[in-house]
């Protein structure tokens, strides 16, 4: 439980939805995810 919420503080801090994000096919999260500096292998939504 711990891992997830770093994870959604790094989501939140880059400017991202978490909740936004399970919401995206996969191909447009990773590109969201990219641009924000985040690497898309590191998230399993």
């Amino acid at each position: 439980m711990k891992n997830q919420n770093v994870k959604k503080t790094e989501l939140e801090l880059s400017g991202l939805d978490p909740e936004e994000l399970e919401f995206m096919d996969i191909e447009e999260r990773k590109k969201v995810l990219k641009a924000a500096g985040l690497d898309p292998q590191k998230y399993d939504f």
